[in-house]
C-alpha cells in the first residue's frame, strides 16, 4: 500500500511550518527566565557541555533519551519537541529479521543529502552518526542528526531534526541528545503507545509489534505484504481549524490517502461520538514483491481521514481485490476506523 506522507520524523515540524500556526503552551515566569538563559548561552552551544533535560523513557520503545532542555513529549510519535528552538527528537525501535531492520535506515536516507558521518558510541554500541539534510515543504530545509543501533534481531533509531539554517547553533545540542540514548532491548515494543493512538482491531487482525514507527494491524503472526489484509494508522502533519474541517477533509484524504482519484468507488462523511471526518473506498495496484516483480495483485482499499480532538489521522486498510471476502474486509476496516482513540 502506498501512503504518500512525510517520514514521521518530520511530522510535527512540517505541521508548524506549512499548515498554519500552532499555539504555544502558556509560559510561566520560570519558563521566561530559563528562556533568557538559553538565549544567552546559544553562542556557547558548540561546547562539550550541552543543555539537556534529565533522561526520560520514550513510551513503547524501551529507549531512554535526554532531550534538548525545555522539551516536551511529541503530541504524536515517540520523541520530544523543543518548541522555542524548533527541534524535534524521534525514537523508533524494531525487532525482526535483517530486512526489517534495514528498512529503518532505508526509510530515513531516502531523498536525503548526507553532509557528514562519524563513528560514535551509543548505549555501549559502536555506530555511525549521520548528519544530512532534506526538504520539508517549500519553506524549510531540515538538518538531521541520526544513528541506528543494532543488537541481534533488535534495533533502535534515534534522530533529531531542526532548521538547517540554524545548524551551527543547534547541531552540537542535537548531537549530544542523540548520543545520550540508552536502551533496554528486552522491553516489549508497543507501537500504539509509541505513536499515541489505537483502535479496536477488526475481526481477524492483531497489532503488529515488530516496530514502533507506525501502527499496523495484520493477521496474527503475519507480516504486511501484497494482498494480506492490513490496516494502518498514520498521524497526518496538519493543523486544521475546527471551522475548516469539512472543507479540508477531502483534499487531505486525496493527498495523503492511497487511492488514486480515478479508482475511487464511494465517498462518505464520518460523524461519530468521538471522531469525525471523511472516507473513501476504491482500488489501487499493490507494489510487486521481491519474488514476483512482474505482477502484483490489485487491492481493494479503504481510507479515512479522522479528526480526533486536535489531531488529524489517516486510517487505511487494504486486501486482495480478488478475495471472496474483500467486501467484508472493507466493512471491517470501516468499523474499526470509528474506534480510533488516544493511547496516552
Amino acid at each position: 500500500m502506498r501512503l504518500h506522507l512525510l517520514p514521521l520524523a518530520f511530522l510535527v515540524l512540517a505541521s508548524q511550518v506549512g499548515c498554519g500556526p500552532r499555539a504555544a503552551p502558556p509560559r510561566t515566569a520560570t519558563d521566561h527566565a530559563a528562556s533568557e538563559g538559553d538565549e544567552a548561552s546559544e553562542g556557547d552551544e558548540a561546547s562539550a557541555a550541552q543543555p539537556l533535560d534529565p533522561p526520560v523513557l520514550v513510551p513503547g520503545t524501551g529507549v531512554t533519551l535526554r532531550a534538548p532542555r525545555g522539551s516536551e513529549p511529541l503530541p504524536f510519535g515517540a520523541g520530544f519537541l523543543q518548541r522555542r528552538r524548533r527541534i524535534q527528537m524521534l525514537v523508533a525501535a524494531a525487532s525482526g529479521d535483517a530486512g526489517l531492520l534495514a528498512s529503518f535506515e532505508e526509510s530515513l536516507t531516502r531523498g536525503a543529502d548526507e553532509r557528514s558521518s562519524e563513528e560514535a558510541t551509543i548505549a555501549g554500541h559502536r555506530v555511525v552518526l549521520h548528519v544530512d539534510r532534506q526538504e520539508a515543504g517549500e519553506s524549510m530545509s531540515l538538518e538531521r542528526v541520526w544513528a541506528l543501533v543494532t543488537e541481534g534481531d533488535h534495533a533502535f533509531l534515534v534522530a533529531g531534526a531542526y532548521d538547517a539554517a540554524r545548524s551551527e547553533r543547534l547541531l552540537p545540542m542535537v548531537r549530544a541528545s542523540v548520543l545520550s540514548a540508552a536502551w533496554d532491548p528486552s522491553a516489549p515494543l508497543d507501537p500504539e503507545a509509541a505513536v499515541g493512538f489505537r483502535l479496536t482491531p477488526p475481526e481477524g487482525l492483531a497489532l503488529a509489534r515488530s516496530n514502533t514507527s507506525s501502527i499496523t494491524y495484520v493477521p496474527d503472526g503475519a507480516r504486511p505484504g501484497p494482498g494480506v489484509p492490513t490496516l494502518f494508522v498514520v498521524p497526518i502533519p496538519a493543523v486544521v481549524p475546527f471551522a475548516e474541517r469539512d472543507e479540508a477533509c477531502a483534499p487531505i484524504l486525496a493527498q495523503a490517502g492511497p487511492i488514486p482519484d480515478e479508482r475511487v468507488q464511494s465517498r462518505a462523511r464520518i460523524e461519530g461520538d468521538t471522531v469525525e471526518g471523511c472516507e473513501v473506498t476504491g482500488t489501487q495496484d499493490a507494489e510487486p514483491g521481491e519474488e514476483d516483480e512482474a505482477s502484483a495483485p490489485r487491492l481493494a482499499t479503504y481510507a479515512a481521514v479522522l479528526y480526533l480532538e486536535d489531531a488529524v489521522v489517516l486510517v487505511a486498510g487494504a486486501v486482495d481485490a480478488t478475495s471472496a471476502d474483500a467486501a467484508t474486509w472493507l466493512e471491517r476496516f470501516r468499523g474499526a476506523a470509528r474506534t480510533l482513540r488516544r493511547a496516552r
